[in-house]
């Protein structure tokens, strides 16, 4: 089984830490009782906060999907990662 993790944080929250808390919580119970064997989530290149956050949860990158979303009347790109569940286990 597997899922995708996502989050949005209103700008006023940023750099306190709650998107990699939650996230990092949202991991803990998916692996352990969802008993999921995989977790992925992606965020728009360029969004440095949303890369530090999926790093601190042990996340790896896996690649980007160019030109892959429609924003703002100009196409962006996408970066991919993911975690499996016995390297989550093996960060513990």
């Amino acid at each position: 089984m597997r899922a995708e993790l996502g989050y949005w944080i209103a700008m006023s929250f940023w750099g306190l830490g709650y998107a990699t808390e939650a996230a990092r919580a949202a991991v803990e119970f998916g692996f352990g009782p969802l008993g999921l064997h995989r977790i992925n989530a992606h965020y728009f290149a360029g969004n440095i906060g949303s890369k530090r956050v999926l790093e601190k949860i042990g996340m790896r990158r896996e690649g980007r999907f160019r030109g892959h979303i429609r924003k703002w009347d100009r196409f962006i790109d996408i970066e991919n990662y993911g975690l499996l569940a016995e390297e989550f286990r093996g960060c513990e």
